[in-house]
């Protein structure tokens, strides 16, 4: 357009040249001037011809001129301005005007004015037009711009004389074609431009662009970053003052329409579709009406754009709305990743109402973004953290802030509701909510809780801790873990820690990939088990290594000496190894009333049981317990037998098949049997209870009561006899023996004890005082068995040796304290014998064990 303008300024100076010129040598021209060949100092002129008729004729083959000093600060319009106001002196001045060549400041044109004909060809300018006098019409059939490749043609109507022209015409510029109107009073044109069309911009806006000082990004908006296979230009209207070269760019107005839009917002995502768009023009505002708009399949219904401050370089920018009823999946943050715009929310499923608007401006390309997204019944991600929602509102404000108000946020281990606060420029927010409920498995159990927490997504993993509980959640994309660190806030909401006794840890670790399955490493865990070390301190510290699945959990220790298994929140099986069990056998113990509906099995190996309240200690290699409310049973193949010990309620059952004297030493805390075979059977409780021990083949050697037994035997002459070969320095000799007993709170009644030897019996009955230690017991020993049984037969001497009862016997009081045992013995007669002919009615009645 510069050189345009120079093209014009060259061509007005000609003219004022020639004018004075003209009136110089008027009296000369009245006879004509006629120049052949001329050149001097740089003017050259050929076939020059000037003559004065009524007007001025002037013709030439070549004028050559030298280079010429204008100035550049004159603009196009300014240009045709001048030229509009000396127009009139054309027609005037010169009847005829052709000059076939002209050369001046390197610039070659031609001009020809003939018969109301007007001509003008340069590199730049082309015009041709016919002027008719007599109606003031101009037929213009070419205005072309060549440097703009811009052509206009058409009608005009001229009142030169109070300079006002009308023009009706078309034109054509690059790939628009259409028409234009334009009014011109004095300085001030006004012009339209309608029914234009075109099938692309690009060239137009780049000539533009080259011509004006369009923001580059204004340039691209138009045509580049949207495209259309159609552009239709209903009318565009504007004016220019030519005096102060004002465009009044501020007044433009126009409409639009344009068909099969691709809208580009950056290379690196798919573009827009859009059906068609109206556009409009006003107020330095260009806007687009989308019909039909969509985004990788997805509906985009009433999403708009505009550019405003279209002709300010510095202020211009674009206003982009979007709204659609679709996900806000990975393809919508494909256009939020393009302004930077890192919302840590991404939809996996569901609806969600989007109404987004990004503010770019075009000098700094600096983003104000503002929006929001209205989920309903998703499926989402929070940065990598897989959640369900029934309802959320998520809205951006200025670019930085993110408001979400969710309802019914969950995941399979956890319902909540709660307001979220995050800084996008940190990556990070703080969080009030109140949790429904969390639950993972039985590890952790929460309901109606108020949470405050924190959410850190500025890294490769999000972090949400959980401040009142002090807990932190780490998601990742293939990994997520949990870490518990008070044990206080966690165990009194924990089913688990509580069914295992947990009392304290360090910190529990949880690692997952799906909120389904989880790894837990739980440090310095303490706990309050029923279990003692081999040393008799108590088991109660640990590391746990434990897995949770949706059906099972599995745990085990750092030492080996424990390890669990829970299925169905409701069958635990614990089995430990090295470690004794600490047994409590009272009525007042709570173990199993405490299990409500859970079932246990404790396997062990290498463990011995502690009867605490019986102070004894049984000595297994293995044993299996099983426990559920207010029931108990124990089993284990020991002692060389079978011993089974079943607990309903108060009332317990112990049997023992098989076994050797030393259980039975152990289970009554005495050392009275060894060797042998033995049953035994218990039914009651600690403070009341009945039994009975059948044994075969052992020897009774309990060292205090024995010991002063044969002491007492040795110290009586009469009584020397009955120290038969069964009693020995090993003990006495049983073949077989039954002893039936009970307990009433501190008494131990003996009911019946009948000892079988080879060559003596023994039975008796009696008590102890387990509180003071006096013990009443009496016994009947027996001798000569076999020789009693002959001599039986043998009349008279039968009476005279064995008396009524035809045996050798004796009676023996046991008194004094288990301490220190005193005995005496007395004389047997028919009154004192008949307390132990009940105990013998007693032996045959089935009491436990064969009942």
């Amino acid at each position: 357009m510069i050189k345009i303008s120079k093209i014009t300024r060259i061509a007005g100076y000609f003219i004022k040249f020639f004018i004075i010129l003209t009136l110089s040598v008027i009296l000369i021209l009245k006879y004509g001037i006629k120049i052949d060949n001329f050149e001097f100092a740089g003017i050259k002129l050929e076939k020059l011809y000037i003559k004065l008729n009524k007007k001025i004729i002037f013709l030439a083959d070549n004028i050559a001129l030298p280079n010429l000093k204008f100035s550049n600060e004159h603009s196009s319009s300014a240009d045709f301005y001048k030229l509009s106001k000396s127009a009139i002196w054309i027609d005037r001045i010169f009847e005829e005007i052709w000059l076939k060549d002209i050369f001046i400041s390197g610039v070659n044109l031609k001009i020809l004015y003939q018969n109301g004909r007007f001509f003008v060809d340069s590199p730049y300018l082309g015009v041709d037009l016919k002027i008719d006098k007599d109606s003031d019409t101009i037929d213009v059939s070419n205005l072309n711009f060549k440097d703009f490749n811009l052509s206009v043609n058409g009608s005009a109507n001229a009142d030169f004389k109070n300079r006002k022209y009308e023009f009706k015409g078309a034109f054509k510029t690059h790939e628009i074609s259409g028409n234009i109107n334009f009014d011109m009073l004095k300085d001030e044109l006004r012009y339209k431009i309608y029914d234009a069309n075109a099938t692309s911009l690009k060239n137009f806006m780049n000539e533009l662009a080259k011509k004006t000082d369009l923001n580059k990004e204004v340039k691209s908006w138009i045509y580049g970053y949207i495209v259309a296979s159609e552009y239709s230009i209903s009318e565009l209207n504007g004016k220019i003052n030519l005096a102060k070269n004002d465009a009044f760019l501020d007044e433009l107005n126009a409409k639009a329409t344009a068909r099969n839009l691709k809208i580009s917002l950056d290379k690196s995502v798919s573009p827009i579709s859009v059906k068609d768009a109206n556009i409009t023009l006003s107020g330095s505002k260009l806007s687009f009406s989308l019909n039909e708009p969509s985004y990788q399949g997805k509906k985009l219904d009433g999403s708009s754009l505009y550019i405003y401050d279209i002709f300010d370089e510095k202020r211009a920018g674009i206003f982009i709305n979007i709204k659609t009823s679709s996900s806000l999946d990975s393809h919508i943050h494909d256009i939020l990743n393009v302004y930077d715009l890192k919302i840590p929310v991404i939809q996996k499923s569901g609806k969600t109402d989007t109404n987004l608007d990004l503010n770019v401006s075009f000098d700094t390309l600096d983003v104000i973004a503002n929006g929001e997204f209205k989920l309903n019944n998703s499926e989402i991600l929070i940065q990598n953290a897989p959640f369900k929602v029934k309802k959320a509102d998520v809205v951006l404000k200025d670019t930085t802030n993110l408001y979400i108000d969710a309802k019914k946020l969950s995941m399979d281990i956890f319902n909540a509701s709660g307001v979220a606060k995050l800084d996008l420029n940190t990556s990070k927010g703080k969080i009030d909510a109140k949790i429904e409920w969390l639950k993972i498995d039985d590890l952790l159990s929460l309901k109606d809780q108020n949470l405050k927490a924190t959410l850190d997504f500025s890294g490769d993993d999000t972090i949400l801790a959980l401040e009142n509980l002090d807990t932190k959640l780490k998601f990742s994309t293939h990994k997520n873990s949990i870490k518990l660190s008070n044990s206080q806030n966690i165990i009194k909401h924990s089913k688990l820690l509580e069914k295992i006794g947990i009392s304290e840890f360090k910190t529990i670790d949880i690692n997952t990939e799906n909120f389904t399955h989880f790894d837990v490493d739980a440090l310095g865990v303490k706990f309050d088990l029923p279990f003692y070390k081999k040393d008799l301190s108590k088991y109660e510290n640990d590391d746990f290594k434990i897995l949770i699945n949706k059906q099972d959990i599995k745990g085990e220790t750092s030492s080996g000496h424990l390890s669990f298994e829970v299925k169905n929140s409701k069958d635990v099986g614990i089995k430990i190894d090295g470690v004794d069990l600490f047994a409590k056998t009272d009525e007042n113990s709570s173990f199993t009333s405490s299990l409500d509906d859970i079932s246990l099995i404790l396997q062990a190996k290498n463990s011995n049981i502690i009867l605490n309240d019986l102070n004894r200690t049984l000595e297994l290699k293995e044993y299996q317990l099983t426990a559920k409310k207010d029931f108990l049973k124990l089993g284990s193949n020991a002692y060389g037998g079978r011993i089974n010990l079943n607990k309903i309620n108060d009332t317990t059952t112990l049997e023992a098949r098989d076994i050797d004297g030393k259980f039975v030493n152990e289970l009554f805390k005495i050392n009275s049997f060894e060797g042998g075979k033995f049953k035994l059977k218990v039914v009651g409780s600690s403070k009341f209870y009945k039994g009975e021990v059948r044994f075969y083949d052992t020897y009774f050697k309990d060292y205090v009561f024995y010991q002063q037994l044969l002491t007492f035997l040795n110290s009586i002459p009469s009584l020397i006899s009955f120290k038969t070969p069964d009693f020995n320095q090993k003990g006495f000799s049983a073949k077989s023996g039954k002893v039936m007993f009970k307990k009433n709170g501190d008494i131990l009644n003996f009911l019946a004890i009948d000892i079988k030897g080879s060559s003596a019996d023994i039975i008796g009955a009696g008590e102890i005082n387990l509180k003071d230690k006096n013990i009443n017991i009496d016994l009947q020993i027996e001798i000569l068995k076999d020789a009693s049984f002959i001599i039986d037969k043998i009349p008279i001497i039968n009476q005279i040796l064995l008396g009524k009862e035809r045996k050798l016997s004796t009676l023996i009081k046991l008194r004094g304290t288990t301490d220190k045992p005193e005995y005496s013995s007395q004389v047997l007669k028919d009154t004192l014998l008949a307390p132990f002919k009940m105990i013998r009615n007693v032996l045959e009645v089935p009491f436990l064990i064969f009942e």
